[in-house]
């Protein structure tokens, strides 16, 4: 009797300690923080933004560089051109330079936009990872929990069961043997809760660590396994789970990113093509003055009526500042690109090799998704049924531990009978239990294995043709 009083004792401080005032959190409530403390959501937005940014990068080339010089030259030479002047000053107020390659822009542009889908196709899929992580810790803890209800309550008719026991042994109703039976079956059920203590500090802490909480502060509200369950359409079975492949297909994050990746492979190729299809222009021109240091020049000419010296200042420039501007257009062929040894040729049949391997990576991966569907959905069901059955079977087996304890104390049934009746209400409750929990999670496999967020798309019935 000692022991089975301690027993009691260490549910009581079980049940104190398990929560030390924490914030229960709805199941939207839960999801919201989970997003918002976790860190690979958070990385992955930035990496959004800094792809939006290459693709801001990409439109500036169409803009000029635009910038002022200032130079000093000074040169030297013994004869020719360079001996007429020992170099110049020069300012330029405004320098434009600007080249382009068509082909390349515009491949180059089409990549970046495919890139910055995939980055926001990627938030999309770390948030459907994090939402279907948050809502299994979250049903793991409720079931937990309800784990201890069902074992504590079980224990407490145990022990009204041996308290029976003992009062009718005393009158010697019962042999000794039923008594030790029932003082069996009570403590045998200690390590029932104390393993499902253990289970719940487990997923309390695992709980948090999914929301981004240091300390266990957060627990799960119950109240979602009292509402009635949505029901889940049995007929064409078939039809419904094409239906979300299909809708898998489409609306799958990485579809979309694998689709995207072919295309900005596809895209890459052609900027490598780009450079011995097309010509790249340049066009470049300049706004300024310049003041030469000229030379003297022994132009001296004798001629019948005297010597003359010509000005030669148009050549060699005056000591003074003078205005001068510039354009110059041109365009330029990359000859070397047409043969195969290039690099850039080589560089383009690398992204065709990555063309090949996207595709083959989204084939591979439209198979996976039926695969999983078929299993996420023949779970759905099965959880389904399960709470249908169960759920008339605890009230069933609610009745029948009433009439065996009614029974037992008539005399009708031995004590083995009526511990078999608790041990079948106990197991009813399990099994209804699981299923809630089964059922909950399998429909968040099936929101991220579809990519369908609103419930009611997947649970909404299919109709013959």
């Amino acid at each position: 009797m000692k022991r089975i009083f301690l027993f009691y004792i260490l549910m009581f401080l079980f049940s104190k300690t398990a929560f030390a005032d924490p914030l229960y959190l709805s199941l939207d409530e839960a999801l919201k923080i989970g997003l918002e403390n976790n860190h690979d959501y958070k990385i992955a937005a930035l990496k959004e933004k800094e792809s939006k940014e290459r693709v801001s990068k990409v439109w500036s080339e169409l803009m000029p560089v635009v910038e002022s010089e200032a130079s000093i030259t000074r040169q030297y030479g013994e004869s020719g051109f360079l001996s007429l002047s020992d170099g110049e000053d020069s300012i330029k107020f405004v320098q434009l330079k600007f080249g382009i390659n068509p082909g390349v822009f515009y491949n180059s542009l089409q990549a970046a936009e495919k890139s910055y889908i995939i980055s926001k196709e990627d938030v999309r899929r770390i948030r459907s990872e994090i939402s279907f992580v948050v809502i299994q810790s979250y049903f793991d803890l409720l079931l937990t929990e309800e784990l201890i209800k069902l074992h504590r309550e079980s224990a407490v008719l145990l022990g009204i069961n041996l308290k029976d026991v003992e009062n009718m042994y005393k009158l010697g109703s019962v042999p000794k043997f039923e008594l030790l039976q029932a003082q069996v079956q009570l403590l045998n059920h200690e390590p029932e809760i104390f393993s499902a203590e253990s289970k719940n500090r487990v997923a309390i802490e695992h709980f948090n660590y999914v929301l981004g909480s240091e300390e266990n502060k957060y627990a799960a509200r119950g109240d979602i396994l009292e509402m009635d369950v949505k029901k889940v359409p049995l007929k064409n079975m078939d039809k419904k789970i094409d239906q979300l492949i299909s809708l898998a297909i489409k609306s799958r994050p990485e579809v979309e990113q694998l689709r995207k990746k072919i295309e900005v492979a596809t895209h890459l190729k052609e900027v490598y093509s780009s450079y011995y299809i097309w010509p790249s222009f340049f066009l470049g021109g300049y706004y300024g003055i310049s003041k030469p240091y000229p030379n003297e020049i022994d132009s001296s000419i004798t001629t019948p009526f005297g010597t003359m010296t010509p000005d030669l200042s148009s050549v060699t420039g005056k000591e003074e500042w003078q205005r001068n501007w510039q354009v110059r257009f041109s365009a330029s062929y990359r000859w070397g690109s047409l043969f195969p040894t290039d690099t850039v040729r080589s560089l383009e049949r690398e992204e065709s090799i990555k063309i090949n391997q996207a595709k083959e990576e989204l084939e591979k991966f439209k198979r996976a998704i039926a695969v999983s569907i078929n299993s996420s959905y023949s779970k759905l069901i099965a959880a389904y049924l399960t709470i249908q059955s169960q759920k008339e079977n605890v009230k069933t087996a609610q009745e029948g531990l009433r009439i065996a304890r009614e029974s037992y104390k008539e005399g009708v049934i031995k004590n083995s009978d009526l511990l078999a009746a608790e041990l079948s209400l106990t197991k009813a409750r399990t099994l209804y239990i699981n299923a809630l929990y089964s059922y909950y999670v399998a429909l968040a496999e099936l929101k991220r294995d579809s990519g369908v967020e609103d419930e009611n798309i997947i649970l909404g019935e299919v109709y013959e043709d």
